[in-house]
């Protein structure tokens, strides 16, 4: 589960392929844990689009997390929520500047974890 969802990370973003071998390299490789890549690559590349105000490249990303979420895997949910959605969940304006790219289930996570704060 772990290489996949690696892998298919780098495949839908291949410019964070060097990113993501500054990370893994060192590591397990492609068997790096989850959460460390997308704690660790992706979210931080999710923040930068943000700043970059990089609407086709949001849109993909949240494409992306919602076709994840999708599949309803325990594992998957736990790495996106918790590694990507929650950093992103700590501001509040970067969370509304982005619903508009979320999809239902993103939406649906990104909600739980902002009533969660309260």
């Amino acid at each position: 589960m772990k290489r996949e969802m690696n892998l298919k990370l780098i495949n839908t973003f291949p410019e964070l392929n060097s990113l993501y071998h500054d990370e893994v390299d060192w590591q397990e490789g492609d068997e790096t844990g989850c959460h460390v890549v997308y704690g660790d690559v992706f979210e931080p590349y999710v923040e930068k689009l943000i700043i970059e105000n990089n609407a086709d490249q949001l849109m993909k990303v949240f494409a992306f997390l919602e076709e994840l979420l999708e599949i309803q895997e325990k594992y998957i949910d736990e790495v996106i929520i918790l590694s990507v959605l929650e950093v992103l969940s700590d501001n509040i304006e970067n969370v509304n500047f982005c619903k508009k790219y979320m999809g239902p289930r993103t939406i649906e996570m990104v909600q739980k974890l902002l009533d969660s704060n309260i």
